[in-house]
């Protein structure tokens, strides 16, 4: 309708054909350019927009960040405090137990007790080396060291489910921290570890035969061996550990469970056959099910009190559960340590492997980038 009005227009006029289609290409080309000049327009608009969401996303993420830390901050020092009231107090009520602590925790009693425990043991072959050792220690010592595990405020504060009380303990009740420096530096280091060292020497020179090479087996039985990551363990309700092997470094694994009379026998430890097992390719904690291996369950090992899992970590897998609908108070105590060469003794072997099988002791991340 509108051309036909601007034609009735110019020929009123009297213009022209050749000067209205000027006119007509003129109105079209300034219609475009208005057109592009809103959009641009338009797209200068939202990145400015965007700029600022941006921007007010960083300013909310900063402040979620500042109150998140000073709420942790907060947590810290309350828990801090409860530390040092909960000390002073079981400080105070502990303190009989405290002086019968040089008779209870006689070194030459003690160790002689652990090495016939551990001598007694069976050693299982079957789905890979692994024994149980009941009655581990004298019962006055296991009492003794059931006493000295601390509230649950003394334990990492990470994850709720799964706490964990690093030994040596740095600071806490005395009897805490005396008697579990006892059972670090007399029952794990000074008995334990040669006791299972001896006890797995067969098993044992077949894995360094398979990780090292048959060159190197003498060499690495000759390794001096020692406890490390010793820690007490607090597991509650919704605990779930899936089938694996401990990190490589490891040779055994000792896992004493702490539990009290009345404690249920099955939120034990699972022991699993794997399907195509296979050594792995890096140093982390191995979890077989991630390579497609499957896992057979072939036994559970109960949770009794004053009994020791030990077990070759070279094959095979393990596990734990506690299943979220277990009854919302409990707590399941133990305490485990690795048993293997120093991180030095053990760098020296590996840096003399040939190139194949130092491959093998790789980080994971560079492994799964292989």
């Amino acid at each position: 309708m509108g051309q036909s009005v601007i034609g009735r227009i110019a020929r009123g006029l009297g213009v022209t054909a050749s000067l209205q289609s000027a006119w007509t290409r003129y109105m079209r080309g300034e219609g475009e350019r208005l057109r592009r000049e809103l959009r641009d327009e338009l797209k200068a608009e939202l990145g400015r927009l965007a700029t600022e969401q941006e921007r007010m996303s960083r300013v909310v993420a900063s402040l979620q960040g500042s109150l998140l830390e000073a709420v942790a901050k907060q947590e810290r020092a309350e828990r801090r405090a409860n530390q040092f009231i909960l000390t002073s107090v079981l400080n105070e009520k502990q303190r009989d137990h405290m002086e019968r602590l040089p008779f209870v925790l006689d070194p030459a009693r003690v160790s002689a007790h652990v090495r016939d425990a551990v001598g007694r043991a069976a050693l299982i072959a079957d789905p890979f080396p692994h024994m149980v050792v009941d009655d581990v220690v004298p019962s006055d010592v296991y009492k003794m060291m059931l006493r000295a595990i601390p509230p649950p405020d003394f334990f990492g504060d990470k994850d709720y489910i799964k706490q964990n009380l690093r030994i040596p303990v740095g600071a806490g009740p005395e009897l805490t921290v005396q008697v579990w420096q006892f059972v670090d530096d007399v029952i794990a280091r000074a008995v334990v570890v040669p006791a299972v060292m001896a006890r797995f020497d067969e098993p044992l020179r077949g894995h360094y035969r398979t990780i090292f090479g048959d060159e190197f087996v003498a060499r690495a039985a000759e390794l001096p061996q020692s406890p490390s990551g010793g820690r007490v363990m607090l597991r509650r309700p919704g605990y779930h550990l899936a089938p694996h092997r401990d990190p490589k470094r490891s040779m055994l694994t000792c896992l004493m469970y702490l539990a009290a009379p009345g404690d249920d026998e099955s939120y034990g430890t699972k022991i699993f056959r794997v399907s195509g097992d296979h050594e792995s390719s890096y140093t982390q904690t191995y979890y077989p099910e991630q390579s497609g291996a499957a896992c057979e369950l072939v036994k559970m090992v109960p949770f009794r009190p004053n009994s020791m899992l030990v077990f070759l970590n070279g094959a095979g897998a393990h596990g734990a559960d506690i299943p979220a609908d277990a009854p919302a108070d409990l707590e399941r105590y133990s305490y485990q340590f690795y048993v293997g060469p120093s991180s030095e003794e053990m760098g020296r072997l590996i840096a003399d492997l040939p190139p194949e099988r130092r491959r093998m002791w790789q980080d994971k991340s560079t492994a799964m980038g292989d």
